[in-house]
């Protein structure tokens, strides 16, 4: 029910003996988004003093905005009337100083009974409708350009999509230079673009409407034709997007531009997962060593962290132990570099499709099948023939 956004363990320990030892503490506010996706029922934050002013304003204008019923309780260590203002004005519940433990107390079960009167008469929203478990995410990414992002969010759509009692969505979040359209020769009819016009009353259905279909189970979301619309897509209006499509698709992989954008981090928020591209070569791996340590700086959780190395080659000079040893963590998985790739993006297609038992095919399927926790429909005969590529680090 109430969860403590706690940046210092020695606060976190100290707040816990008041409220409770069993409280949930997250460390940063990605962790909080986090662990919110997975408890959607907790009704109160309580922020600890160490969390700058201003992060913690914007992050009760947002609940204030998408969780009405969730409080937020601001703890400080010294009472002052224009933070107590700037926080009530952003939607902040109550302001608390931090050595009244007896007030925090107080003040907390007051915020929790009105997060339960306010459950029991708010209206039921258009993303509330959905009873069903939200689909799983996953956000393809290299800092640097080149080590083929697109092509592995395709043809891992395309895996994802052989299970058709599965609906899959593939996005192309590179909003300024995105080419999955031309990668499957998909007409661009429609793109998020579209979702700028009504976003004031964008629902499921608004948000169905935007995509392209490129199968009965897979549908496509393309980026915007005209890379200025890139300005008017909001990181909210972007995460309202990702959001409606995590109820309506049971697997959403998201194809992201080689940069931190506050949209993307948006994306990497929802996300499950994230395939983190390199190819072996040394600016590949600089630029990975680059990622892993914005990543941890964000707080993003290293669960979700699965590095894979693609157009893996004996003849590249860089071995994957160089990987592994460079970054201090084991490589997910290998795809083979193989002229088949750029065969079958200049037929529109993917090599899923076009070679089912291509050894690229095999790398693919085997993240679909680790991602998933399951087995795709097109191994179950073929694994007792061709075994899928060996996932490194699982021996």
């Amino acid at each position: 029910m109430t969860v403590l956004l706690c940046a210092a363990a020695s606060s976190a320990e100290r707040f816990r003996l008041a409220l409770g030892e069993g409280l949930p503490v997250v460390a940063s506010t990605r962790e909080l988004a986090d662990h919110l996706d997975q408890t959607p029922g907790e009704e109160l934050v309580v922020v600890g003093p160490e969390l700058p002013l201003p992060m913690v304003l914007e992050l009760a204008s947002h609940f204030r905005q998408a969780h009405p019923g969730l409080g937020v309780l601001l703890v400080r260590n010294r009472l002052e009337v224009s933070v107590l203002t700037q926080a009530l004005q952003a939607g902040v519940r109550e302001v608390v100083a931090a050595d009244d433990a007896a007030e925090l107390l107080a003040a907390t079960k007051r915020s929790l009974q009105l997060s339960a009167r306010l459950a029991g008469s708010k209206p039921v929203s258009p993303q509330a409708t959905n009873d069903g478990p939200l689909g799983r995410m996953v956000l393809v990414f290299s800092a640097k350009g080149g080590c083929g992002k697109t092509t592995v969010s395709t043809n891992l759509a395309q895996a994802l999509a052989a299970d058709t009692s599965k609906s899959v969505c593939l996005v192309d979040f590179d909003l300024q230079f995105g080419d999955v359209a031309v990668a499957l020769q998909l007409d661009p009819a429609k793109t998020i673009s579209d979702a700028i016009r009504m976003q004031q009353s964008l629902d499921q259905q608004g948000i169905r409407s935007l995509v392209t279909k490129r199968s009965d189970n897979l549908d496509v979301l393309l980026a915007p034709l005209d890379p200025s619309d890139m300005e008017f897509i909001t990181p909210d209006l972007a995460q309202r997007v990702l959001a409606g499509l995590k109820q309506s698709y049971d697997y959403i992989v998201v194809d992201a531009p080689p940069a931190f954008t506050e949209v993307i981090l948006r994306a990497f928020d929802l996300a499950d997962q994230y395939l983190l591209l390199t190819t072996l070569d040394t600016p590949s791996l600089k630029n990975l060593k680059v990622t892993l340590g914005t990543l941890q700086a964000l707080g993003m959780p290293r669960g979700k962290w699965k590095v894979v190395v693609n157009r893996s080659t004996a003849k590249a000079g860089v071995s994957v132990a160089d990987v592994e040893n460079a970054i201090g963590m084991g490589v997910h998985a290998q795809i083979p570099t193989s002229d088949a790739v750029p065969i079958a993006t200049n037929r529109g297609t993917t090599v899923v499709e076009a070679n089912p038992r291509h050894p690229v095919t095999r790398a693919i399927e085997g993240i679909a099948v680790a991602f998933t926790g399951g087995e795709l429909p097109t191994q179950r005969n073929a694994n007792k023939r061709l075994p899928l590529l060996r996932l490194v680090g699982q021996k």
